[in-house]
């Protein structure tokens, strides 16, 4: 088994990254830009770094953008960064009520543009999904991350309890990331495996996700019984970083689950008798990387090498017993975290990035 080594290093957020000496690469001179509707929590601090890194090996200056989950500064940032010569922009977590507008809109003033969206939905004026040529969407297999951690829950920790009874940590119409798990999570619900007994919805304006989860984990706790839940499941790492807080202040002995990974959920996961048993995700810095490689395959035309307008990335399971140390190094041992046979490729890209 591969085993996939996790870097300790912290990311200082910055608006754009230097070129390395690409010389004779084709992309030397463009300008990509990657707008993420979101604030700059670990994850997406990681796939920023894996952006810039790979743009820096393709000859591609990189500059960065943290909306902090305002759209109507994503909406503003995408309309002025069109206009401001960028060759590429990469844009994440887009609305689903206004991207597709919003992306043909700016294509119409600027035919010449290259758009790859992550974690985006287009949605028309009727509601029903859409497409828009030349514009490649990728995202999580969402779906599945959202259920391989509550198959984790009933088949591997609460095998003979029907159902498990759950604390769902989410914010319903909120992204599209949160549906898409949605859609994983319900038909638990409905089968009878699961019973969700409390909902915790942390507040989406607040500037620290992880302190608005462990807020109101917190007040979750003071209201509702030790004994009338089995776990707790959370759509987000940030979210469970606040709500395993919240559990070992409280001292509750009692199994978490979240989507995502980071450093920071690694080492909690590692703590001694720690609650927080596993974690459905990609890699993000992985997913930072798909986003400019697929930018750049749009660049040069090479559509050819993109397998669909819409991809999904597979989610992989991480328990606790599946990390350890080396050293002080913590390390992942899964053949699929970060796999490489996830990302888009061609010749030129081989060429220049190594693979």
């Amino acid at each position: 088994m591969r085993r996939l080594f996790i870097i300790l290093s912290i990311l200082f957020i910055s608006i754009s990254f230097a070129v390395a000496d690409t010389e004779g690469s084709p992309f030397n001179g463009k300008k990509i830009a990657y707008i993420i509707n979101m604030a700059p929590s670990e994850i997406f601090e990681d796939a920023a770094e894996g952006a810039c890194e790979t743009a820096l090996k393709l000859g591609i200056t990189c500059s960065v953008y943290f909306t902090w989950g305002s759209d109507s500064k994503f909406i503003s940032y995408v309309n002025s960064l069109a206009s401001d010569g960028y060759d590429g922009l990469f844009l994440s977590h887009g609305g689903s009520s206004y991207s597709y507008a919003l992306v043909n809109d700016v294509l119409e003033r600027h035919p010449e543009l290259r758009i790859v969206t992550f974690d985006t939905e287009f949605i028309d004026e009727n509601g029903k999904r859409q497409e828009i040529d030349g514009v490649t969407q990728f995202f999580q297999d969402d779906r599945h991350l959202a259920s391989i951690l509550l198959d984790y829950l009933i088949n591997e920790l609460f095998p003979t309890q029907r159902p498990v009874r759950v604390i769902k940590v989410w914010v319903p119409d909120y992204i599209v990331a949160f549906d898409r798990r949605e859609d994983g999570y319900r038909p638990y619900e409905k089968s009878g495996l699961i019973q969700t007994v409390a909902t915790v919805s942390p507040d989406t304006d607040a500037s620290d996700a992880e302190q608005a989860a462990y807020e109101a984990m917190k007040e979750l706790l003071q209201t509702i019984s030790y004994d009338d839940f089995d776990a707790v499941w959370c759509a987000y790492d940030a979210y469970g970083r606040g709500v395993y807080r919240a559990l070992t202040e409280e001292k509750i002995d009692k199994p978490m689950v979240s989507v995502d990974l980071c450093k920071s959920d690694i080492l909690m996961m590692m703590e001694k008798d720690s609650v927080w048993k596993a974690s459905s995700c990609t890699d993000f810095t992985a997913n930072g990387e798909q986003g400019v490689r697929l930018l750049a395959l749009e660049i040069a035309g090479d559509y050819e090498s993109i397998p669909s307008r819409y991809i999904e990335i597979p989610g992989v399971l991480v328990t606790a017993e599946d990390i350890y140390l080396n050293g002080s190094e913590p390390v992942i041992e899964s053949a699929d975290y970060g796999n490489r046979d996830n990302l888009v490729s061609s010749e030129f890209l081989t060429d220049l990035i190594g693979y």
